[in-house]
């Protein structure tokens, strides 16, 4: 049974299932395509879940949440692409203590602050005027940044779904 979502900084956003992207798109149109696809498939493992569940440790003895990974992709936005394509500083939010650290109490601080970086990261891109371009901070290409955040959004988003199902104690699609 459906249940609304409990986490303010979730209320608005639209969970529903999304097309995947068409593969007849340019390379760059398409790589961005698969990453925005692949982080809304990585928030859709947030629904249905009140702050307790998404802190949860549910697979023992595994020492990471739903929002364990959340606050990893934070990082992840940033290390890969707001601060690895633009540059500046590199300011780790969390350090050593993403999968592992958040609270109930942090749950929409550390939401808040993934919807940040995800925005500096999509200007960042937007900055990049070719595949080709190296980031400013890592120095490495666009193209591979994009496949290595598509990739981590992949892994990342099936550990959310099982941890999902066990913080639930069912299945539910």
């Amino acid at each position: 049974m459906w249940r609304p979502m409990t986490v303010e900084a979730l209320s608005d956003l639209d969970l529903a299932a999304w097309e995947e992207p068409d593969p007849g798109a340019e390379p760059r149109e398409l790589l961005e395509a698969w990453l925005r696809y692949q982080r809304h498939e990585f928030l859709r493992k947030l629904r249905d879940l009140s702050p307790e569940r998404l802190v949860e440790w549910s697979i023992p003895p595994v020492e990471l949440s739903v929002l364990g990974l959340v606050r990893h992709m934070t990082q992840m936005e940033h290390v890969y692409l707001s601060w690895g394509l633009g540059g500046g500083d590199q300011v780790l939010a969390y350090g050593d203590d993403d999968y592992a650290g958040g609270s109930i109490t942090t749950v929409d601080e550390d939401l808040l602050r993934y919807f940040a970086e995800v925005e500096l990261a999509e200007r960042a891109i937007a900055a990049m005027p070719s595949l080709d371009s190296r980031g400013g901070g890592h120095g490495r290409p666009l193209q591979a940044t994009l496949v290595k955040m598509i990739d981590e959004y992949a892994l990342h988003a099936g550990q959310a779904h099982m941890l999902r199902f066990a913080a639930l104690g069912e299945v539910r699609r």
